[in-house]
């Protein structure tokens, strides 16, 4: 016995290791692929997002820069005017309270003296300008960035990131600011004052915390010192101006930091996880309005993921899976080895058997034996006690019938008596057998006759196999087929089995509910009568899908393609195709599954994605996108462009007076007054609160007049219908066309907003038109 385990042991290492080796290199492999791949999807991802982030801050400071260009050329032309010094700043207080009633980010805007006296300031609290009388105006000299000042020249300062002070004092609750400065110069180039915008970096701040929910970890701001603007905690945020404790970057991650700071951007691993950072404000930096900017400090957007999650999700699944494959293999390896032994052993003691029982080798099998004239075995080889439990000197003078299972005593009684009275030999006769131990086994009887010197059948010679297990393995097939089959018919999946001729041979219960046909309409037919080009074209798949309908279901592979049921309904289906080799011959298995409902949540997502919920129309971004493209095709055709920038006027009076509710109507109102009036190439947009745009093509300056000013019109008419009862409003409006001046997108949309201001600032309910994204109205 030990001889014999040693033996399976031996040849289960040899047969096994090359496979456990195989195994352990790939599982290697495909680990360390994944986690390559996996960190490359990471720092691709933190990268776009740190880029993203990156464009969102330098847009906002490009908007200041250009918003201070613009108040700028208003105070140059308010100081150029005739009259008196308090006339020109009235009038320049005018321009303060409309832009900063217009602009949400507006926190106060002022006019400075050269030496820093504050001339001219106006507040805005919760929305309303509010101009601060000449009694509270202060000193500003010793202030910081006005000091910087001096350095501006014809350009724009933008002063350091920090928090709104009020005489000298930080404002409660925290206001976080960036200042816009530019110089007004008069006659002889004297400098006559400084314009200074403060606006809020609030809404900003949130947006790049909120962008921490599309990252693998957190999202961070710093100065260049490695102040926290946004740190990893809101309680660090700010710190830095007060000189608390963990301020600054280098206090949390003093080696990530120095790195950081040496570097302009990059993504580094260290040990507190991955930072991918990048500079706010590139070298090469360029505003539209053209000026030179000069900015008091630059900033940078920095990713962290913590180790955590660069761990691939699942790898713990992974490696489970690969211990239950060397198990599972290495039990196989050894049941397969066993047998291997098992039938060498076998055959050696066939080969060591005596002479005598070479005329029944033909049917030899677990053990031999041999019956007389009474039916009763007269040899049975020492095998039979190994199945029976009887030794052969116990069997002998007994009968097989005696050793037979109840329900099978007949059936054994007749086909030995059969083949006795026929002389007939005999094969393949399975029956069930009891052991002396009780246990029911099946046993396969192969068997000749004897004859005596007259021919009359004295006895039979065979051999019995003990089959128990080939039964069992039957049975378990049958039921593993049977499972086969139920699941076939429960899956939601229509699965079809093919020919190399394309022929059905397998239709299963949900091909027939998705299709219409029956299993007995659909074997051997082909599916070419559920696919057919015409339900392809136009219908986004893919052309060389649409070129070779006839020859579909003959390749393998997946793809999406329209198909068609019984009673004419088209819908689209996703169909895997894989190839089996049974009985020489290649088939094709096809799963098809009905996409409808898919398709349709995709077709509404992508309503979601381009469109303003509340009012329908073209979003902001879909907007911006679309824009671009068409001014992209004027500028490669020499084609016309417009573009409109309308504003409802005091849109917040009907908040304040009517509730939101109301002006959720009315901007539903305005909304469908504008689509009667415009064409379906005219592009119609919710850009802001109560702020659209309107892209013409092929529309020159005079259409677009005339259009703005029938919407205008359609508009001051239309009866608003609110949930609190009719409303009518007006609305201003700016026109912009391409021209040499504007070229770019941008442009455009700077034109047509000056042109809003200018009907804003003109009494409201008007159109102006506006040339140039600098200068002058044209009226």
């Amino acid at each position: 016995m030990d001889q014999c385990n040693s033996s399976v042991l031996r040849c289960f290492v040899k047969r096994f290791l090359p496979v456990a080796g195989l195994i352990f290199v790939v599982a290697v492999g495909v680990l360390l692929s994944q986690r390559t791949q996996y960190i490359d999807l990471v720092k691709s991802h933190e990268l776009s997002l740190a880029k993203s982030s990156r464009i969102a801050m330098k847009d906002w400071l490009e908007a200041g820069i250009e918003d201070v260009s613009f108040l700028a050329g208003l105070v140059q032309g308010c100081m150029g005017r005739e009259g008196t010094i308090p006339e020109k700043y009235n009038s320049m207080a005018a321009v303060f309270s409309t832009f900063g009633e217009e602009n949400r980010n507006c926190v106060q805007i002022r006019f400075l003296s050269p030496l820093g006296r504050e001339l001219v300031r106006v507040n805005m609290v919760k929305g309303q300008a509010q101009r601060v009388e000449a009694d509270f105006l202060q000193d500003k000299s010793d202030r910081l960035y006005f000091r910087d000042s001096s350095m501006i020249g014809g350009g724009v300062y933008v002063s350091a990131f920090d928090l709104n002070k009020e005489y000298g004092k930080v404002e409660i609750p925290h206001l976080p600011v960036v200042r816009f400065m530019k110089n007004i110069y008069g006659q002889g180039g004297l400098v006559q004052g400084v314009v200074v915008v403060n606006l809020s970096g609030e809404s900003l701040l949130r947006f790049l915390k909120a962008s921490a929910n599309d990252s693998f970890g957190m999202c961070y701001l710093i100065n260049n010192e490695g102040g926290w603007i946004i740190g990893p905690d809101t309680s660090m945020d700010w710190r830095f101006l007060f000189g608390e404790r963990n301020g600054f970057m280098e206090d949390s991650f003093p080696a990530e930091w120095a790195r950081i700071k040496a570097a302009d951007s990059g993504q580094i691993s260290a040990e507190n996880g991955l930072f991918t950072f990048l500079p706010v404000i590139d070298p090469g930096f360029s505003s539209a309005s053209s000026s030179p900017v000069i900015f008091k400090e630059n900033w940078k957007i920095i990713t962290r993921v913590y180790e955590d999650g660069l761990v691939i999700p699942g790898s713990t699944v992974t490696l489970s899976l690969v211990i239950f494959l060397y198990i599972l293999s290495g039990f196989f390896f050894w049941r397969k080895t066993v047998s291997v032994v098992e039938r060498e052993k076998v055959k050696s003691a066939l080969v060591e058997s005596e002479q005598r029982f070479m005329d029944i080798a033909d049917a030899a099998g677990e053990f031999i034996w041999e019956t007389g004239p009474d039916g009763c075995f007269v040899f049975v080889t020492g095998r039979a006690g190994d199945i029976l439990g009887y030794s052969s000197e116990e069997l002998i003078g007994r009968s097989p019938f005696d050793f037979v299972d109840e329900e099978s005593s007949w059936e054994v009684r007749k086909e030995f008596l059969d083949a006795a009275q026929n002389g007939r030999s005999f094969s393949g006769l399975v029956f069930k057998f009891v052991n002396r131990e009780g246990r029911k086994l099946w046993l396969e009887f192969n068997g000749v006759p004897v004859f005596d010197s007259q021919g009359a059948v004295t006895g039979f010679r065979g051999a019995t196999s003990d089959i128990t297990a080939q039964q069992k393995a039957l049975k378990d097939l049958q039921d593993r087929e049977d499972m086969l089959q139920s699941i076939s018919d429960s899956v939601q999946d229509a699965l079809v089995l093919m020919d190399e001729n394309g022929l059905v041979h397998f239709w299963n219960p949900a091909a027939e509910n998705i299709f219409g046909y029956t299993s007995s309409e659909m074997l051997g037919e082909n599916l070419n009568c559920c696919i057919f080009a015409e339900d392809n074209e136009d219908a986004g798949v893919d052309e060389a899908i649409v070129q070779n309908v006839d020859g579909l279901f003959s390749n393998y592979g997946s793809f999406t393609v329209n198909v068609r049921r019984k009673d004419g309904t088209v819908f689209p289906a996703e169909v895997l195709l894989s190839p089996l080799r049974k009985d020489e011959q290649w088939w094709v298995v096809g799963t098809i599954r009905d996409v409808t409902e898919r398709r349709e949540a995709e077709n509404k997502l992508r309503k979601l994605a381009t469109t303003d919920p509340l009012t329908g129309l073209a979003n902001r971004r879909f907007f911006m996108e679309s824009a671009e493209e068409a001014l992209e095709r004027s500028l490669r055709y020499e084609r016309d462009l417009s573009l409109m920038m309308l504003d409802i006027d005091f849109f917040k009076n009907v908040n304040d007076m009517y509730g939101h509710d109301a002006g959720d109507d009315v901007l539903k109102g305005l909304s469908q007054a504008g689509l009667k009036i415009l064409r379906k190439i005219d592009l119609f947009g919710r850009i802001g609160g109560e702020e659209f745009s309107v892209l013409l093509p092929d529309t020159g300056l005079e259409g677009a007049t005339m259009v703005a000013e029938r919407l205008r019109r359609e508009i001051e008419q239309t009866r608003m219908i609110t949930r609190s009862g009719e409303l009518m409003i007006t609305v201003s409006i700016g026109v912009a066309t391409l021209n040499a001046d504007t070229r770019t997108l941008e442009h455009l949309l700077k034109a047509a907003d000056i042109g809003l201001y200018a009907a804003k600032h003109a009494g409201r309910n008007r159109v102006e038109i506006q040339l140039s994204p600098a200068g002058t109205v044209e009226k």
